[in-house]
């Protein structure tokens, strides 16, 4: 599990822990934390073999509304901190 390695998964009521906020974290993404209601999981891109036809079968989508806003803000987060470091 990702939590074994300290790397919980947002919204993961089993492993997830509390909510943990990065020192130096927006208000934005404050709020995008504290608000994401569910596991921060999601499949790009599924694919399997088709077990009876065995014809390769793939599946793709994009995140949902709330997971492309809580990208949106970390993405910001991460830019604006490595402006700050150079």
């Amino acid at each position: 599990h990702l939590a074994h390695k300290h790397y919980p998964l947002l919204g993961d009521p089993v492993y997830g822990g509390r909510l943990r906020v990065p020192a130096g974290a927006s208000a934005a993404l404050i709020q995008q934390l504290q608000h994401f209601q569910r596991q921060a999981l999601h499949a790009a891109r599924l694919g399997l073999l088709h077990p009876a036809t065995a014809q390769a079968m793939s599946w793709q989508s994009d995140p949902p509304d709330d997971m492309q806003a809580l990208l949106a803000c970390l993405r910001q987060d991460t830019e604006e901190g490595q402006q700050q470091l150079s």
